[in-house]
């Protein structure tokens, strides 16, 4: 059957959608395309021929390399991007970005192109057998758990318009990721009028503030404590609140514990690093800023007579379907602007009870130097142990990388023991679908092209992040990253959990789990090298600093390097 195409010269769908992007300030899409892409292949070309601006498209090849992707490149730039992939299996395969992207409120525009609808009748109509198989009833659903907004383009509406609704969605807070369905022929056909354009305004809603009277009551609790506790999370990527939680700190002498995420400058005087059941039970204030996971109520508690106040913008993290946290204040708004509206109050609340804050400075002041005596001990113990330690390694890499050097850290090395003074230089992934660090690695290269970016990863998680799709872009787009594959042969969170279920059963006496150990090992360097870049397995604790050394000379050669670090596990 003959059908009409459409001239050449007539501008489609999938062109308006794509200026649409760029409009609203997308930069990249990082794309896996299939047999749905054809209108934006063909507009892609036609727009770079008559000079229309779109974003960069960066080919991944693989979808959960891409989402991630997206997420390191928003943590360092603090800018959307988007990812397109392809119609139901590209949607599938992006699920656990997408499961991370929710729980880290990172947004992101996922589109998905949706097989032809049409057997005949259009010039996008199927072509080919998979058209019948890779048609789900409700594509959407995939995702619908983890997304913000859904909704499918139809004929003859304004693009715009929806582009702009979605990014919108997605930038309000909490942040999230929103999908777009796009089916061939919608996108195929002649671009209608593209609906309302841009006005000068950021996407999203404005940042709200936290109401005068509920930071009063909390600047009170917080006046009248003797020791009070700050445990922080997600605070760390967001750079005005790194920099008001650490000032409320040591403005007020209040210790600081935080978590995966670097949440204040490692050299605060106020960081008392990890949260301790010690630490948690003194307290008899707490302020959760941000964190979905403040403590593991199994294993540690706050004092009964403790006063809770949590601040977010959601501190009830509605999304999590059970989360038991007790709260005496639940204080809705940014945390940045929190911070800052509690320490005002705080000033004037303490004025004239300086002795006291002293005390309290001095009390926090032996805790640090407590700390600090632990990860000395720790990193002077792994100078000669074999298999080497996480703290040891850590301490290699301080003394190689800059302080404005980015980490992307999936149960690699740990904010423990890095020094970390910048906010958006250690990003770590908490959310619990392995295998987005590599992406996210690459994300951050292309965000903050002049920094160094190390990744660290576990043996399990460099092997659930697509290394070879990873280590392709890495070539293929110029973003050399520095990889460290920590190396212990098993999936060492399976074995802790399963001992830590079982203390005295018999994985707890065994060497070696069924479904746990991860050996023989392979030669996880020569992936790189297999794309171009250069390899190194490391096991000597001499060898680190002049490994990384060498690492950083062929970083700023524009080659990717990766490091397999051979490392017993990590204790705790």
């Amino acid at each position: 059957m003959n059908v009409h195409n459409p001239a050449a010269a007539t501008q489609t769908v999938a062109q308006t959608y794509m200026e649409a992007l760029h409009n609203y300030g997308i930069k990249y899409v990082f794309a896996n395309g299939g047999t749905d892409f054809a209108p934006i292949i063909e507009g892609i070309l036609q727009s770079r021929q008559s000079g229309r601006a779109l974003p960069e498209f960066v080919t991944v090849p693989h979808e959960n390399v891409a989402t991630a992707m997206a997420q390191g490149y928003y943590k360092v730039s603090g800018e959307m991007a988007a990812v397109m992939v392809h119609v139901n299996v590209g949607t599938a395969n992006t699920i656990c970005g997408v499961m991370n992207a929710a729980r880290d409120n990172v947004p992101m525009l996922l589109a998905a192109g949706r097989t032809p609808l049409t057997e005949t009748g259009h010039h996008g109509s199927r072509n080919n057998n998979i058209h019948w198989s890779q048609e789900n009833f409700d594509q959407a659903a995939i995702v619908r758990e983890h997304v913000k907004w859904d909704y499918e383009l139809r004929d003859g509406q304004p693009v715009d318009t929806i582009v702009g609704r979605a990014l919108d969605i997605a930038m309000t807070e909490p942040r999230g990721p929103v999908y777009l369905t796009l089916p061939r022929e919608t996108l195929g056909n002649p671009a209608l009028p593209a609906g309302a354009q841009k006005r000068a305004r950021a996407l999203g809603t404005t940042i709200a503030v936290p109401s005068a009277e509920a930071i009063e009551e909390a600047a009170d609790l917080l006046a009248k404590a003797e020791n009070p506790l700050i445990i922080s999370a997600h605070a760390a990527r967001d750079p005005r609140a790194f920099h008001a939680l650490g000032r409320i700190a040591i403005d007020h002498a209040i210790a600081v514990a935080t978590g995966q995420y670097a949440a204040l400058a490692s050299a605060n005087p106020m960081n008392l690093g990890a949260l301790t059941p010690q630490l948690l039970k003194a307290a008899d204030v707490v302020v959760v800023i941000n964190s979905p996971i403040p403590w593991i109520p199994r294993f540690s508690q706050p004092a009964e007579t403790a006063k809770l106040i949590h601040i977010g913008c959601d501190p009830h993290f509605a999304r999590y379907p059970f989360r038991g946290f007790e709260m005496d204040i639940a204080l809705a708004g940014d945390p940045g602007s929190a911070l800052d509206m509690l320490n005002e109050a705080l000033k004037v609340k303490l004025a004239g009870k300086k002795d006291k804050v002293e005390a309290r400075r001095a009390k926090n002041a032996e805790l640090r130097k407590a700390f600090e005596d632990r990860k000395a001990a720790a990193i002077n113990a792994g100078r000669s142990q074999r298999p080497m330690t996480y703290p040891w390694i850590a301490h290699c890499v301080n003394q190689v990388k800059g302080k404005k050097d980015i980490i992307s850290d999936e149960l690699g090395i740990g904010s423990m023991f890095l020094d970390i003074e910048e906010p958006g230089t250690h990003l770590a992934t908490s959310s619990g679908a392995l295998g987005m660090g590599l992406g996210q690695g690459l994300g951050a290269k292309l965000a903050r092209p002049e920094a160094n970016v190390i990744t660290t990863v576990g043996d399990g998680s460099y092997m659930f992040g697509v290394p070879t799709a990873a280590h392709f872009v890495s070539q293929a787009e110029k973003l050399p990253v520095l990889t460290m594959i920590m190396n212990n042969s098993q999936w060492y969170a399976v074995r802790r959990a399963t001992t830590g279920m079982y203390p005295d059963g018999l994985a707890a006496k065994a060497n070696s789990l069924p479904i746990v150990d991860l050996a023989p090992s392979p030669d996880y360097e020569k992936i790189a090298e297999s794309c171009g870049g250069y390899g190194e397995r490391l096991e000597d604790p001499d060898k680190v600093i002049p490994a990384l050394e060498r690492a950083f000379k062929k970083l700023s050669d524009g080659i990717q390097v990766s490091l397999n670090v051979i490392v017993r596990p990590r204790e705790g």
